[in-house]
């Protein structure tokens, strides 16, 4: 090809984990095709380097124009209470954005969805804006499904699915749907863009997948964290041995992902459950912030580190996830049904126990547990913790565990089903899979609009 191929994409993710680390993982796999240039936004205090991408770093919006403290240029390091105070300085990266397409000239912008304002923007240079959701084909259908029936008036509700009839509750609506305004830049955003990528691959919720692909462009990118994987450069983790000198399939692991807050008294509850069940466990607890922080004597039990030692470990702060997953010693996952958690103990092959927590985990839940048949729900009907207490007992958790490490037949065909989806996720990335090809066919097109538009300049 001669160079009038060699495309160059720009990548402009949201700093949060969920958002950031995947749209990594996507520039890393772009770059990997021939001819293919990527360059990703950042800011100062989210560095990051990528082999084969060029990192672009641009200052944060000051924190006189933010109302946030030096250094929080990142939604893990903001305590809850600064949540929207984040998004709100996300508007304040207009113009330096506006000045880089000017100086670089991208042949698209890859941005995340939540940065609505960069469809106007990229229109208004004649750049291609691709917008970028974090969740899946599944989620993104019954959020539109929903906004076509706002506003609910009843408690619980449902929806038409494809096939499936989709049962939900009001509460458990992502809170993006009491912001009005916000909904509505965000839909003039996808409608006028050039079109959607997706974390997900066809294999994984088709139906959706197939609903999503006849109402705009739309391609799937998932599962990325296959993609991250080998070019992620990531320390060791101690529990990586651990874990190896452990039975297959003997460990649950609980994890709630990096913007997950729980109350002493919750957490004692976990601590509680998991040493009743008697099985083997990884709990990861993380990190708090000051304004946030519970102290570790207010929650865990007197004694139980030692109580439960060579059977169950307690880890505070961070853990390699993916490869913690991909240990044949674990068998199932609790989460919280972030896409990203969800999709990766999916490709890896375990069962999940599904814990929601609040924006679209809820609904991730029912793609989980009713659509793919890959999960168990900790708690039957709905439930969403008000103020300081507790949603579910030490005995509720303990019995859970049991359940699913035992060896009952809904336990054994949840299994089941999470072996055959981590065998097509694996093989939707490699080449002539699904992702492959919607991947290779997006790049076929910005090259033939790249071409178009030098023929005609002549």
């Amino acid at each position: 090809m001669d160079s009038g191929d060699k495309l160059h994409l720009l990548f402009f993710p949201l700093m949060s984990p969920g958002h950031f680390i995947p749209m990594v993982d996507m520039a890393r796999l772009f770059s990997s095709f021939h001819n293919v240039h990527c360059s990703l936004i950042t800011t100062p205090a989210n560095p990051i380097t990528i082999s084969a991408v060029n990192v672009i770093t641009i200052p944060f919006p000051d924190p006189s124009v933010t109302g946030l403290a030096v250094g929080q240029e990142n939604l893990s390091t903001v305590p809850a209470s600064g949540f929207t105070t984040f998004t709100s300085a996300l508007f304040h990266f207009r113009d330096p954005i506006i000045n880089l397409l000017r100086d670089l000239r991208p042949d698209a912008l890859i941005s995340d969805s939540l940065f609505p304002w960069t469809a106007a923007v990229a229109r208004d240079l004649h750049i291609p804006r691709i917008s970028f959701h974090g969740a899946g084909a599944f989620p993104l259908y019954v959020s539109s499904k929903v906004l076509s029936q706002l506003p609910i008036q009843t408690p619980s509700f449902s929806i038409a699915g494809q096939p499936h009839e989709i049962h939900l509750h009001k509460d458990g609506l992502p809170e993006l749907f009491s912001n009005f305004d916000m909904l509505r830049q965000l839909g003039e955003a996808e409608f006028t863009s050039y079109g959607v990528v997706i974390n997900t691959f066809y294999e994984m919720e088709p139906s959706y997948v197939d609903y999503y692909k006849t109402n705009m462009k739309a391609w799937c990118v998932g599962p990325l964290s296959e993609f991250g994987r080998e070019g992620r450069v990531e320390e060791d983790h101690e529990v990586l041995s651990w874990l190896d000198n452990q039975p297959e399939g003997s460990v649950i692991y609980v994890c709630f992902g990096s913007l997950c807050h729980f109350t002493a008294a919750e957490l004692r509850e976990i601590a509680v459950g998991l040493e009743k069940s008697g099985e083997r466990f990884v709990w990861v607890v993380r990190k708090e912030f000051e304004e946030d922080e519970v102290k570790e004597e207010e929650w865990l039990p007197e004694g139980f580190e030692k109580r439960v030692e060579g059977r169950g470990v307690v880890i505070r702060g961070w853990v390699p996830q993916v490869k913690v997953l991909r240990r044949a010693a674990v068998g199932w996952f609790v989460t919280h049904c972030g896409w990203n958690s969800l999709q990766e103990g999916a490709v890896a092959g375990v069962g999940l126990v599904t814990w929601p927590l609040f924006h679209e985990q809820f609904v991730n839940q029912e793609l989980v547990v009713e659509v793919m048949g890959v999960g168990v729900r900790m708690w039957d009907g709905f439930r969403r913790r008000r103020g300081e207490e507790v949603v579910v007992t030490a005995e509720e958790i303990a019995g859970v565990v049991r359940k699913v490490m035992g060896c009952g037949e809904e336990v054994e065909m949840v299994k089941r089903r999470a072996k055959e989806y981590g065998e097509k996720g694996r093989k939707a990335v490699e080449e002539g899979g699904s992702t492959f090809e919607d991947v290779r066919r997006l790049v076929e097109d910005l090259r033939a609009r790249r071409r178009e538009r030098m023929l005609a300049r002549g």
